[in-house]
């Protein structure tokens, strides 16, 4: 976990007892002067072998002298020692049981911690201006949190000990006032906690305990039918009976009856019952109504909310994508193939989805101002077609128009010459006969006619302007990368037809294993 080794107070205390330990307090073998021989550890001061010392951590060195020695410490303590010597940002990584473990350990206390980054404010803070943890700490923890193998049963060898030289057992660890798990702080016991659980060597209580004296100013309740309670609450008063063979000191001790415990809450905590007004009055009934109660509050888990849609997400205000549970919010990252990475707290999440969110929104811009691009080119298009076939059809009308004035002059210039040969031939006849005479006709006048001219080709639409779109469709950008191949060929919804279908590359046809292969690429 740490770069480098971690720093160490000062010289550990010597044990107390003052004597030898005879084995390794982690791997239980025997020291003896030539084959094993044993080695303290710097910050616990108990002896190990020399295996189970193999780790180091810098002791600054005494006196004038400035700087640090490597010294040896056990397997124990160096996990501690990493954990003083880590930063806030090492300490996240961790999970949460090894702070508490390590935080226990020292007598750190961290019951008023909700979130993690608490428990590592509360350990960071514990530790002094060298970076070490006071001597008190460091005290505690070398007495009660480090753990003792030495004390189990060792085989009889050549170099082995009696039983008398083992070390006495360590001292019990002081009792710590637990922190009471009530979701309502009012309703908490004000009474003292239950004392902690007797040794297993110690003979239980076979009698009842005696019930605390009831005050006389209290009136007697009338005596109940102890037939009816009894059968109505027969798990309540029995007491166990011995079996032959069975051993009566590990008997339970029987519960009380119902009138001899003392008064209790509803819900079974006995500081409601301390009150005067509660003296006065007399015992509540038997809870008949606790177990269908209970039964009744249990209500079934709500059914898991489907995962919002990208069009749903375009719309959702970032109040409400910031409300997303973390399960939901990772489901919307896999479907839409961004890796989430070493993601740690939920607002990094959210930041993931928004800048998901607004990539979507400025894709659906672009798309949108390329469609309102498109629509204008079309329509000026059809602008230009519509000029032209008016045009065309205007240029039409003026060519037919004068092709029949034409027809029309040339008609009349036709009717106008015959009838002067006419004229001519007839006096031509009465004064002699001329040799006939060939009267040409007018050249009739070239037609011209107008060609329409060719209607300019379209330009290109603005689309095919634009590289990097998906092979498979060539209408939208590619945005998914496959990462065993390299190569962002597709969109979001082709890679969806493709892994529905061949999950193959489209240019290489490398195998898409599963979707986790596929990667969103966000263009900038």
């Amino acid at each position: 976990m740490s770069t480098g080794l971690p720093l160490l107070s000062g010289p550990p205390p010597f044990p107390e007892n003052g004597r030898a330990e005879p084995a390794c307090r982690k791997c239980n073998k025997e020291f003896n002067v030539i084959f094993t021989r044993s080695r303290r550890c710097n910050h616990c001061g108990y002896a190990y072998c020399h295996n189970c010392t193999d780790f180091q951590a810098l002791m600054p060195r005494g006196g004038s002298e400035s700087g640090y020695d490597p010294m040896s410490v056990c397997a124990y303590c160096i996990e501690m020692l990493q954990i003083t010597a880590a930063g806030k940002r090492q300490l996240r990584t961790l999970p949460l049981s090894k702070l508490k473990k390590y935080a226990a350990a020292y007598d750190i206390r961290i019951d008023h911690a909700v979130e993690k980054d608490d428990v590592v404010d509360v350990l960071v803070a514990a530790r002094g201006p060298n970076g070490c943890l006071s001597p008190a700490r460091e005290n505690f923890y070398r007495t009660y949190s480090v753990p003792d193998r030495s004390t189990r049963t060792r085989s009889s060898g050549l170099f082995s000990r009696s039983a008398s030289a083992q070390p006495p057992p360590p001292p019990p660890r002081p009792p710590r006032q637990a922190r009471p798990e009530f979701a309502r702080p009012d309703l908490a016991p004000d009474d003292p906690p239950p004392p902690p659980p007797r040794n297993s060597n110690t003979r239980p209580q076979t009698t009842p305990p005696r019930p605390p004296p009831r005050p006389q100013a209290a009136p007697r309740p009338p005596p109940r039918p102890q037939s009816n309670s009894q059968h109505q609450y027969g798990h309540y008063y029995r007491t166990p009976q011995p079996q032959p063979g069975y051993d009566p000191r590990y008997m339970h001790p029987p519960h009380p009856s119902y009138h001899t415990r003392p008064q209790q809450s509803p819900y079974g905590f006995p500081g409601a019952s301390r009150s005067s007004h509660n003296l006065n009055t007399p015992p509540p009934p038997p809870p008949t109504n606790a177990r269908p109660r209970a039964a009744s509050s249990h209500h079934p888990n709500p059914p898991p909310q489907p995962t919002p849609s990208l069009d749903e997400l375009v719309e959702m205000p970032p109040e409400r994508v910031a409300s997303l549970s973390i399960g939901a919010l990772k489901s919307i990252l896999w479907q839409n193939h961004v890796t989430a990475g070493m993601v740690l707290e939920k607002s990094d999440l959210v930041k993931k989805v928004n800048n998901l969110i607004e990539d979507e929104k400025r894709e659906r811009e672009r798309v949108r101002l390329a469609q309102e691009r498109e629509d204008q080119e079309r329509v000026r298009l059809q602008h230009e077609m519509m000029e032209a076939h008016e045009r065309a059809q205007r240029e039409r009308e003026e060519q037919r128009r004068r092709e029949e004035e034409d027809q029309a002059r040339r008609q009349r210039e036709q009717e106008g010459d015959s009838m002067d040969v006419d004229i001519d031939m007839n006096e031509a006849r009465r004064v002699s006969t001329p040799d006939p005479v060939d009267v040409p006709l007018p050249a009739s006048p070239p037609t011209t006619s107008s060609v329409p001219k060719p209607s300019p080709s379209p330009p290109a639409p603005a689309s095919s302007e634009r590289s990097g779109l998906c092979v498979v469709c060539q209408d939208e950008d590619a945005n998914i990368a496959i990462v065993d191949c390299g190569h962002l060929c597709l969109c979001r919804g082709c890679c969806d037809m493709v892994m529905a279908s061949s999950r193959e590359c489209p240019l290489c046809r490398t195998r898409i294993v599963t979707e986790a292969r596929l990667l969103r690429i966000f263009k900038a």
